[in-house]
């Protein structure tokens, strides 16, 4: 069968989601329509999703340990997307090397698994939140599956909190800054630096591959004094763990000879003060981890060396570069349900749980 427009444009996003915005990009094309949520409408092709095995398997959770492998699968990548679901469009990113797992690993002659991970992001966008059903099944299978991020997907599950664009990355915002700022001609030079501020900041964003330098907890800091004034203490003014991040450019350099000593590595320091509620045991992070944060631009310094964000939540930010194995593929070819009933292209079959239909459905 052919594919149906909103499955041509659903992996027209996956492929989008992957590439950069060119260095000229004017903050309206970062940002796109500034919409609250994306506002992503029931279609065919999702209502097609709720009648396969794979969903019945989501919803239902499995004892085949095959089957299992392949559900945890498909929920790690839906628990590595979660973070970066944007405001902007109903585009998402994913991982290059995750991409490359969900096209081989995750995938077999007889089941492709982009589409159904495309119907997946697709029903939390028009749910507004990960159904209950399915942060179960991936509870039960995170011992068994240790790739799933329960807390991504326990975050995903209280309710849909996109960034206003996965697009504003440090390196977009430092490139904008040298742009609209540094490089402004003589008619916007004087207000310039205004305008930056007003275009990016108090906007919620996501930064990946930090490093985190120490969490603390801070006491609220007491205001000070003036002569003749009282000093007005807020009420019941809880203290605020703070976490220390730096983030480090690319060094256009690295693996060059330095004649005349190293250089000091450029970098970015991330204050984050942090959320009551996080996903992730702070305790538990020791310094030097790779983490992904996420929270309000609050404010920056000039050049955007050191960045403040508000109500922040840190999550881990792990490194797929380096080829580790997800899935293996011949789990995914014994899962009973792993066919492709999504685009009717299955053979008519007793489903997946013993209920006619669940991979029979008719060609469209």
């Amino acid at each position: 069968m052919v594919p149906s427009d909103v499955m041509r444009s659903s992996l027209l996003a996956l492929v989008l989601g992957l590439t950069a915005l060119p260095a000229a990009a004017q903050p309206e094309v970062i940002f796109g329509s500034g919409q609250d949520v994306p506002n992503i409408k029931e279609e065919d092709f999702d209502r097609r999703f709720l009648k396969t095995g794979f969903y019945q398997g989501l919803t239902q959770g499995t004892n085949d340990p095959n089957c299992a492998l392949l559900l945890g699968g498909m929920l790690t990548l839906l628990g590595e997307t979660a973070p970066m679901l944007h405001k902007r469009d109903e585009n998402f990113f994913l991982d290059p090397q995750l991409v490359q797992a969900l096209n081989t690993q995750l995938s077999s002659p007889r089941f492709q698994a982009q589409p159904y991970f495309v119907a997946m992001v697709r029903r939390v966008l028009i749910d507004h939140k990960l159904p209950a059903s399915w942060f179960q099944t991936a509870s039960t299978l995170g011992p068994l599956v240790l790739t799933i991020d329960v807390g991504k997907l326990r975050f995903l599950s209280e309710g849909l909190q996109p960034i206003d664009s996965f697009f504003l990355t440090l390196p977009t915002l430092r490139e904008r800054y040298e742009i609209e700022v540094r490089r402004a001609n003589a008619t916007t030079a004087r207000s310039a630096e205004k305008a930056f501020r007003e275009n990016y900041l108090d906007k919620q964003v996501a930064f990946g591959n930090v490093e985190l330098l120490d969490v603390a907890v801070e006491q609220p800091k007491k205001p000070k004094k003036r002569k003749g004034q009282p000093v007005i203490l807020e009420e019941d003014t809880p203290p605020t763990a703070v976490a220390r991040i730096v983030w480090y450019p690319p060094d256009p350099n690295a693996g060059q000879l330095e004649i005349f000593g190293a250089k000091k590595r450029p970098e970015v320091r991330i204050t984050a003060r942090l959320a009551p509620q996080q996903y992730l045991d702070l305790s538990r992070i020791p310094k030097g981890a790779r983490l992904m944060v996420r929270g309000r631009f609050w404010a920056f310094t000039k050049a955007v060396d050191e960045v403040e964000l508000r109500d922040a939540l840190i999550f881990q930010d792990r490194d797929w570069s380096q080829g580790n194995t997800l899935v293996d593929p011949n789990a995914v070819a014994q899962c009973r349900f792993a066919v492709n009933d999504l685009m009717g292209a299955a053979p008519v079959q007793q489903g997946a749980f013993g209920q006619p239909g669940a991979f029979g459905q008719p060609r469209r």
